[in-house]
């Protein structure tokens, strides 16, 4: 229901109500008109948008307002029933929608090659000889260890 004190036509909107109906800064609307991005016509002496224009030529262009960040997205959903956002939530945020979402990275990580810690170890200890000792090591034998170590990893992927 329109306010007893608009005069406009339906299809035309205020910055004010263009802002509002975008979520956005009346002064994010100006720049808009100003830099050509939003067409206007003046109505009443008001800068005035034509409704069709506001979203195609400006939905998702701009950065909404911290206080109402689903503005226009949200208004849909709010007329739904309990039963019917429930449906919608198992729909977009369900175990199967999150099934299918992640199906394509679980398929990259499966076919991930595992290392090989056979030819790993065997490198390893060609590496180190048979006249390493065993643990406790020092700081430098640890070091040691961890480049040979990572050598192996290296070679072993070849």
């Amino acid at each position: 229901m329109k306010p007893a004190y608009r005069t406009l036509p339906d299809d035309w909107l205020t910055v004010a109500e263009s802002a509002q109906l975008l979520g956005i800064s009346k002064v994010s609307v100006y720049k808009a008109i100003n830099c050509g991005r939003l067409e206007y016509r003046t109505i009443q002496g008001r800068k005035c948008i034509e409704r069709r224009d506001l979203k195609t030529r400006y939905w998702g262009s701009s950065q909404r307002l911290a206080d109402r960040p689903l503005h226009g997205l949200a208004s849909p959903i709010a007329e739904l029933s309990d039963a019917e956002l429930g449906a919608y939530c198992d729909a977009h945020l369900g175990d199967a929608a999150l099934a299918a979402a992640m199906a394509p990275i679980n398929e990259w990580t499966d076919n991930q090659m595992a290392p090989a810690w056979d030819r790993i170890a065997e490198r390893l200890n060609a590496y180190l000889g048979p006249t390493w000792p065993g643990p406790p090591w020092d700081g430098d034998q640890s070091a040691t260890m961890a480049m040979a170590l990572a050598l192996a990893q290296e070679g072993a992927g070849d």
